[in-house]
């Protein structure tokens, strides 16, 4: 048997593709003002991969050869330097003495230069990891650990929502692994947010125009995505840190005085050691008294200072990843309004960058971090009480920028996002800007085919749903397409409204909401079985109607399946009648040939659609093409035949293989 294609897209009843009025909504407009002319095929672009992989490959080389090099040097010049300092130990010598001094220079010279290196191996390795991220993207072959589920969306798998479970938006092998390349926390949360719910006209315009410019701009993204990568996998949450911002201060507003006394007893005790030291007059060991308020003083304030310094002091904070991310952004020269704007929300902070705000935050979080070494906590508490005056200045920064985080984050978090599509949309140049306008209900394509599917393998077809037409009963044999047919509707609809590109030649629709029923299995923990699961799923679409929002888009496959032929074929028809009775659009898949009687019994409402096998030289192909009418053949013993079960063929079936 042939290699099964299971990519699908949908058909145009009426044989073709069919040129949809242009409307004039923002989405509209942003597709086909700024639809890219002269864009790079798929080759064009996994060349330009290939030769940035191969450029890599070769600086890693010379990194890895200097950094042998660097490496022996090292470990001579330290034999040389420890041999020749004990030897000057027991042999003093002016002479020698200088030169042991130098050779430790050189030793430290070169240790410089070997950390120098060693940083430059890892930023290539990153940039490395990039770069075989996309190409494998591009082969169709990228799969994130099942230790990197973030990257995957594993969080974000809703069951019970309306369309996600059931077109591989989450999870392994999805749209997000595909399309996610932020990698902080925000970027990824608002990602998957703009795939689990639909945009506005202008938002998707907006996002359109921002993703277009983005997608030129190679250099950047790959600048954002090192940088982003700094976030270390423990610290991936930023919520502890952003309670932490919009928290209230505590420290001046409620304890000033005790702030006023702690400078008076580190100076009193400074002055008093330096005394001792210098004068040796009994009463200047008061000291040992001011070390000890100092303590008492300490204990006091613990509970004030805790929640100031805990929530930011990790040790391996993420907040250098942030400030670089936002100095990219703010360093760049953008066009598009919508980057325009998210860049002034950055640099909208009087003489001052929210990146440099968040350096210096950084640095002041590097100096509270000595609490994580033990020795010298405690020295700098008792004499200098290091964490009152950390904790003052953090303070100081929450309240003059506190308030501002959030707003920051959410703006590198909304460019990473956009970075995103502009990435999915620079490596898949065949792929168009949809036309979204606030006309009549409708979804026009033309060569529409399943994203998740390599471009070798994908099969396109064309699809017209509207007021004249807006349901399309599929039928066909087994393994043929019908339910890929449903899943490229729905993800190409999801991509449209995010604001990406689809996986088609021309795409044009209304706003629509999705709701499918095609993935439906039962719940054992809750008692329920299949055929209750779906009907709890056609509740929620039904329901759907009634709700404010555009035009419900319903999927379902092979509807009320888990029920008696005669109980499916009157329930079937029953809930595809209302649906299409309340100016909906959608495709219903079934194996149940009474269901063809839809097409008649709503007056073309519901045409029939199909698709079919064939068999060549006594294995069954497929051509994944949909085809006007209703199915003429099945291949369910066909099927079982191939496979080894023996079945007596039946009226109208065809022969086993063997026997033709």
């Amino acid at each position: 048997m042939k290699r099964q294609n299971t990519s699908q897209g949908s058909v145009d009843p009426d044989g073709g593709g069919t040129e949809a009025e242009g409307g004039d909504s923002p989405a509209s407009e942003a597709a086909s003002r700024h639809q890219p002319e002269g864009a790079p095929s798929e080759e064009t672009v996994r060349s330009a991969y290939e030769d940035r992989q191969r450029q890599l490959t070769a600086q890693r080389a010379t990194l890895d050869s200097r950094d042998r090099r660097l490496s022996i040097a090292r470990g001579l010049t330290f034999l040389l330097a420890a041999s020749s300092g004990i030897y000057v130990l027991f042999r003093p010598s002016l002479n020698l003495g200088v030169a042991v001094a130098l050779a430790w220079a050189v030793f430290i010279l070169f240790v410089v230069l070997h950390a120098t290196v060693s940083t430059r191996q890892f930023e290539v390795e990153r940039r490395l990891t990039l770069c075989q991220r996309a190409l494998a993207r591009l082969a169709g072959r990228y799969r994130a650990a099942a230790t990197e589920g973030h990257r995957r969306g594993d969080g974000y798998v809703d069951p019970d929502h309306p369309y996600t479970s059931d077109l591989d938006i989450f999870g392994p092998s999805s749209l997000f692994e595909q399309l996610n390349t932020a990698q902080t926390p925000g970027g990824e949360a608002k990602l998957a947010a703009w795939l689990s719910e639909p945009a506005d006209l202008e938002t998707i315009a907006g996002r359109q125009r921002a993703a277009q410019e983005l997608g030129q701009l190679d250099r950047l993204r790959e600048e954002m995505a090192l940088s982003g990568m700094g976030a270390s996998e423990a610290d991936r949450d930023a919520r502890p840190f952003l309670e932490w911002a919009a928290g209230p201060p505590k420290l001046a507003s409620q304890r000033g005085w005790l702030v006023a006394a702690a400078l008076v007893l580190v100076m009193a005790t400074i002055s008093l050691l330096i005394l001792y030291w210098t004068v040796g007059a009994g009463w200047t060991k008061a000291w040992i008294g001011t070390c000890t308020l100092q303590v008492v003083l300490l204990i006091a304030l613990r509970p004030t200072l805790e929640p100031i310094l805990a929530p930011v002091c990790v040790k391996q904070s993420p907040l250098g990843t942030y400030h670089g991310l936002m100095a990219l952004i703010e360093g760049q020269q953008l066009v598009d309004g919508e980057l325009q704007r998210l860049q002034g929300r950055l640099l909208a902070t009087g003489k001052t960058t929210a990146s440099q705000q968040m350096q210096r935050l950084d640095k002041l979080i590097g100096l509270a971090a000595v609490r994580h070494n033990a020795l010298v906590h405690i020295m700098a508490d008792v004499f200098l009480l290091w964490d009152l005056w950390c904790a003052w200045l953090l303070e100081r920064w929450r309240r003059e920028w506190g308030k501002e985080v959030a707003r920051w984050l959410d703006t590198v978090s909304e460019i990473e996002a956009l970075t995103s599509l502009a990435t999915y949309a620079r490596e898949h140049p065949s792929y168009q800007w949809p036309q979204v306008d606030d006309g009549e209900r409708h979804l026009r394509a033309r060569a529409l085919a399943h994203p998740l599917i390599p471009a070798d393998q994908r099969v396109a077809n064309d699809v017209v749903l509207d007021g004249d037409t807006p349901a399309l009963m599929v039928t066909g044999s087994n393994m043929s397409g019908k339910s890929t047919m449903l899943r490229s509707l729905g993800i190409n609809t999801v991509l449209a409204q995010a604001g990406a590109p689809v996986c088609a030649t021309r795409f044009e629709m209304s706003p629509l909401r999705v709701r499918t029923s095609i993935r439906v299995d039962d719940a054992l923990d809750q008692g329920a079985s299949r055929f209750y699961m779906e009907v709890r799923r056609l509740k929620g679409i039904v329901d759907a109607l009634h709700e404010p929002g555009p035009t419900v888009l319903f999927l379902l496959d092979e509807v009320l399946h888990g029920t008696n032929s005669r109980e499916r074929n009157v329930g079937a028809k029953a809930v595809v009648r209302h649906l299409v009775d309340q100016d909906t659009i959608g495709a219903v898949s079934s194996h149940d040939l009474g269901l063809v009687e839809l097409e008649a019994l709503t007056d073309g409402k519901v045409r029939n659609v199909h698709f079919e096998d064939h068999l060549e030289d006594g294995a069954m192909c497929f051509d994944y093409q949909m085809k006007p009418g209703a199915v003429s053949t099945s291949n369910a013993l066909r099927l079982m035949r191939q496979v080894g079960i023996d079945v007596p063929g039946l009226l109208g079936d065809a022969p086993p293989p063997s026997e033709t």
